[in-house]
């Protein structure tokens, strides 16, 4: 295969042989080869993590990241409570989702979250209200 007709990709803006060009499932459209075999999109990625690497000020280190890293994870452990007047139930939502559904602590129903199906945290609620 010689030097054939060069295309450039509409995905990239890289030229290459127009023959080598196929079909990408994802973005609907012909694309090179290295935009097919997902090379463009890895560099992408690694170019956008190195742009979001958050600055820090001077005199930061791993306590410091490691306690910010501790807050975070204390902030999404902590479900969110209102208790809803003239009955049993609360309103909770959850961790993972931040779905807001009714939640029956006498019974503790529901276990799992309605719309996410994650595990509901058992809590004693009696003592907190």
């Amino acid at each position: 295969m010689g030097p054939g007709i060069k295309a450039k990709c509409r995905q990239c803006g890289k030229e290459a042989a127009a023959d080598s060009f196929k079909l990408h499932y994802k973005y609907r459209m012909m694309v090179c080869p290295d935009c097919f075999s997902g090379k463009t999109e890895k560099q992408r990625e690694e170019k956008l993590k190195a742009e979001v690497q958050p600055v820090h000020p001077a005199g930061w280190d791993k306590e410091d990241e490691y306690l910010e890293k501790a807050s975070r994870m204390k902030v999404k452990e902590v479900p969110q409570y209102k208790r809803i007047p003239g009955s049993d139930l609360v309103q909770m939502s959850c961790k993972n989702c931040n779905y807001t559904f009714k939640y029956d602590s006498s019974k503790q129903s529901p276990r799992t979250c309605p719309y996410c199906d994650c595990e509901v945290p058992k809590v004693n609620l009696y003592n907190s209200f």
